[in-house]
Formats: structure tokens, C-alpha cells, sequence
């Protein structure tokens, strides 16, 4: 008696295990766990990005909080370092896809190449253009977040008003330099397109005409050509003779003129789209033009990015966020909400996706995405020690070949200094 006592309350415990989740493992995945994520997202986007992360954090089911610190980028990227190196960091990061070279040499970042078979997430629904950019070699070290490239905006209100039609944006560089001109009345503080002296490259209107900054591989050269100063030239004599952009021009000047209606064109991301939209701007928005050997635009995008140091408990909570990130729901109100290009075929045949014009628009433009330095751990001193430095010169009406030498000179010292 006493045995068959014992066995049914065995039996009884055991019903009772299977019930509650069935193995032990599955109780500790169940266990309530807090996530911190760093992201460096201070605009709009950045209020569409706690909306989602509040929603998760309201309808899963495994007792997951993710809580999420906004900063601006250079805090993060000072902040980090150390916070990880201390054990006193987030447990996953959302940054540009540019740092995971960097993050990775530093040993900040986890190998994450099992996500996929622990997740269950098909693989293959993505754009392997997209995916490549989270890997080294076949080591993944990020899951997508957002893709995204530069585009060209343009006011629909004032190419009508200089007789464009504000249906045909300009698809070749000749064009946008006519259209620019046309558009431009200093009289009215009004200008035919902005051209910041901190823009990060003007990369795109260098490829478009043969020309280069760096070999992909990171060690060759390709600034100081005769393409390129011929392009710079052409982008100098435009703004500062034609006068179809403001003098000292920043980036963010740009911004705030294309919302007031004070530029007819500019190049930026989609980040700008949900802010224009409900501002309620008559604008479009269309691929950057070609020039003489064809058009190409910078790719960039952000990865989520699982700090060093995570333990299990910690690598899967963060693996179930990140596939929540990848589902058809959360990425097609990411894109809808604020334009970024859709990246997972299953959204992309999602009905109100192909009905959103402006949206429609961004992902052909996304069609002629090229590399800018994003394999590279030098990348961002490129961007910051040798591009802005030129651009800022040649802007202000330096000679542009000495300025490229110039700046040539300092790409040798970065290339060499890796």
C-alpha cells in the first residue's frame, strides 16, 4: 500500500511538472528576466521604437521585459566599451550595421551564429543582401533590424511652381542640376537642393561618375583620381557658383529647410519620412540620379547585437525578442510607420504595403544599394578623418585637387594605421 502511495504521488508530481512546462529547463526559460537594450535612436523613430518594445513587453508570454535606454550615438558608442568590459552593460545593443566589424574585433559582441536553428525563424524570407550585412565571414554576429539607403527627397510644391513636373523627379545628374537651378530663388531664401558641408561622403555622386574612395577589401586607395576630381568639381561649381544651395550648409540645416519648404531637394534617409508626413509636406521621394557610369546609393541599416559576457538565460530572452523583431507583424508597422524599405519578401506582398506609395517608392529606390566601407573597421574614421574634413574644404571654395590630395594623403595614414 504504501508503495502504490508513493508511486501515484510520483505520478501525481509528474502530471503536475508536465503541466506547468514539462522539463526543468523550459521552468528556468520561464523565469521572469529584465533586458536592457542601448539604442541610439533620438527621433521619431525612436517613439515608434518603445511603442513596439512596450507592446512585447505587454503580450509575450515568457515573462520577458526588455527596457530600453535612447542616447545619442557618440554617447553610446563611448559609454560602451567600458560598460561591457565592467559587466555593467546593456544586454543587447541596436546600432548601425558600421559597427559590427568594430564591435566584433573588440570582443564587445557575442557570436550569435545559432540563432536561426534556436529560433525557428525561416531564414531564407529575407534578403540575403540584408543578412550578409550582421556577418563576418560565416560568423553572424547581429540580426537585422532596419535596411536602409540614402534617397532623394524632393517638394512637389515648388518644382510645380518653377514648372517641373512634380511627378518626373530627375533621374540623371545633368537633371538634377537643371531642376536644382530652376528651382532656386535666393530672393525667397528658397534653394534647388542642400549639399551639407558634414555630409559623411557624397559617396554616391563619386560612384555614379566611375569614381571611388577605398578598395572593399580596405587597402587601396581610389580617392585621388581624375573622376573624382572632376565630380567634386562639378558638385562645387554647383553649389557655390550656381548658388542652389546655402553656404555652410549642415546636415541637420537640411532638414529643418526641406520641412519648411525652403529646399526643392536634398539626400537623406527614410528616418525623415514619418516626420515629413505628418507635417504634412507635399513631397517624393525617388533613387538617387545616375551619372555617367550608372547610379548607386550608400547602403546602411542597424542589427540588434548581443553584448560579450551574456549568459543563457540571457542569450535566449534576447534570441526571442530579436525573432519578435523579425515577425511579419512588427516589420511591416516598422516600414509603415516610418518608410524604411521592406526586407522580408512575406511583407513585401502584404496588400497595405503595396498600396503605400511613398513606401513603394523607397523600395525600388533600394534597388541600387552599393557597399560604402561597411566590412570595414576603418570605416567610420574614413567617414570622419579624411571624407568630412574634404567636403568641408572643397565647400568653402578651396582648390578641390589639393583638397583631395590632401585628403588622400590622411586615407594612407588610416589604411596603414590598421
Amino acid at each position: 500500500m504504501k508503495k502504490k502511495t508513493i508511486s501515484l504521488l510520483m505520478a501525481a508530481a509528474l502530471a503536475s511538472s508536465m503541466l506547468a512546462g514539462g522539463i526543468v529547463g523550459y521552468a528556468e526559460e520561464s523565469d521572469p528576466i529584465t533586458l536592457s537594450v542601448w539604442a541610439p535612436f533620438t527621433g521619431s523613430d525612436g517613439d515608434v521604437l518603445r511603442e513596439i518594445i512596450d507592446n512585447y513587453n505587454e503580450t509575450n508570454t515568457d515573462n520577458i521585459t526588455v527596457q530600453i535606454d535612447i542616447m545619442d550615438n557618440a554617447t553610446l558608442q563611448s559609454k560602451l566599451p567600458t560598460a561591457v568590459s565592467t559587466g555593467t552593460g546593456p544586454s543587447f545593443v541596436l546600432v548601425g550595421i558600421e559597427f559590427l566589424q568594430q564591435y566584433a574585433k573588440n570582443g564587445l559582441i557575442e557570436d550569435i551564429s545559432d540563432f536561426w536553428d534556436e529560433t525557428g525563424v525561416d531564414k531564407s524570407n529575407f534578403y540575403e543582401n540584408v543578412l550578409a550585412k550582421s556577418y563576418i565571414g560565416d560568423v553572424q554576429y547581429g540580426v537585422p533590424m532596419q535596411y536602409n539607403l540614402q534617397y532623394l527627397y524632393y517638394n512637389k510644391d515648388i518644382f510645380e511652381a518653377a514648372g517641373l513636373d512634380p511627378e518626373t523627379p530627375p533621374t540623371t545628374l545633368e537633371e538634377l542640376k537643371a531642376d536644382a537651378i530652376a528651382c532656386t530663388d535666393a530672393s525667397k531664401n528658397q534653394y534647388g537642393i542642400g549639399i551639407p558641408y558634414d555630409y559623411a561622403s557624397y559617396c554616391e555622386y563619386l560612384w555614379a561618375n566611375g569614381g571611388d574612395v577605398i578598395s572593399t577589401d580596405g587597402t587601396e586607395n581610389l580617392l585621388n583620381s581624375q573622376e573624382n576630381i572632376d565630380t567634386l568639381t562639378w558638385l562645387q561649381d554647383l553649389a557655390l557658383n550656381e548658388g542652389v544651395s546655402p553656404e555652410g550648409l549642415t546636415a541637420a540645416d537640411a532638414d529643418t529647410m526641406f520641412q519648411a519648404g525652403q529646399l526643392a531637394m536634398y539626400t537623406s534617409g527614410p528616418w525623415n519620412i514619418n516626420g515629413l508626413t505628418q507635417l504634412g509636406v507635399n513631397y517624393g521621394i525617388t533613387a538617387i540620379p545616375a551619372g555617367s557610369a550608372g547610379a548607386y546609393s550608400p547602403e546602411g541599416g542597424c542589427a540588434y547585437m548581443l553584448t560579450k559576457g551574456a549568459d543563457d538565460a540571457t542569450r535566449a530572452a534576447v534570441y526571442k525578442f530579436m525573432a519578435y523583431w523579425l515577425s511579419d507583424a512588427t516589420l511591416k508597422e516598422w516600414s509603415n510607420r516610418n518608410g524604411f524599405p521592406v526586407w522580408s519578401y512575406s511583407v513585401l506582398e502584404d496588400p497595405d504595403i503595396q498600396a503605400n506609395e511613398i513606401l513603394s517608392n523607397v523600395s525600388k529606390a533600394s534597388e541600387i544599394g552599393r557597399d560604402w566601407h561597411l566590412n570595414l573597421t576603418i570605416g567610420s574614421q574614413i567617414d570622419t578623418d579624411v571624407m568630412q574634413p574634404m567636403m568641408e574644404k572643397i565647400l568653402a571654395g578651396d582648390d578641390v585637387a589639393e583638397s583631395v590630395k590632401a585628403a588622400s594623403d590622411v586615407l594612407d595614414s588610416v589604411i596603414a594605421g590598421q
